[in-house]
């Protein structure tokens, strides 16, 4: 038995088995066969790109909102599955890569564009480093085995990469 491995408790209700199931794999990506972690967060990319359009404390309203929506939701799925913060919950790195995209609101705000492509994949790189690495206090919060700790690791993650990449879109900018 793995570390983050419980005791399976799986959802009878066929509508909210799919709604749960389908929110926390972020539609599915979390079954990929290859990088599930990585596919999910190119989903976070078209978030993050909608998110930026907002004024800052807008943006974050909303990345709280979907985190204290998706952390009681995925932690119903890593019951459903039977391991905290299981490979299919990939809705993490969505919120994760969206919050990092954030970062990149000085190309709205300054510029009024939106951020040149190699900024994306830069924010993109950035995160996933920072989601496989876990610098503190994300590997903390990766460790709590319920809901939450699966989410706050990423957050944690996407907080730091949107520091990284706002400093290096400052740079930027300012040539």
């Amino acid at each position: 038995m793995s570390p983050k491995a419980i005791v399976p408790k799986p959802i009878k209700n066929p509508v909210l088995r799919f709604f749960t199931l389908s929110f926390s794999s972020a539609l599915g990506t979390g079954y990929s066969k290859f990088a599930p972690g990585t596919v999910g967060s190119v989903l976070g990319i078209p978030l993050g790109l909608w998110w930026i359009q907002y004024p800052g404390w807008q943006a974050m309203l909303m990345a709280l909102f979907l985190l204290l929506i998706s952390a009681p939701i995925t932690h119903r799925a890593c019951e459903h599955w039977g391991e905290m913060d299981s490979s299919k919950v990939t809705f993490d790195e969505v919120l994760g890569q969206a919050i990092t995209l954030i970062g990149l609101r000085g190309f709205v705000r300054i510029e009024g564009v939106m951020p040149p492509w190699y900024f994306i994949l830069a924010a993109f790189l950035i995160f996933r480093i920072l989601d496989i690495v876990k610098p503190f206090p994300a590997r903390t919060m990766d460790n709590k085995p319920s809901g939450w700790g699966v989410m706050l690791d990423d957050v944690v993650a996407g907080i730091y990469g949107a520091l990284v990449i706002s400093a290096a879109a400052r740079m930027f900018l300012l040539y």
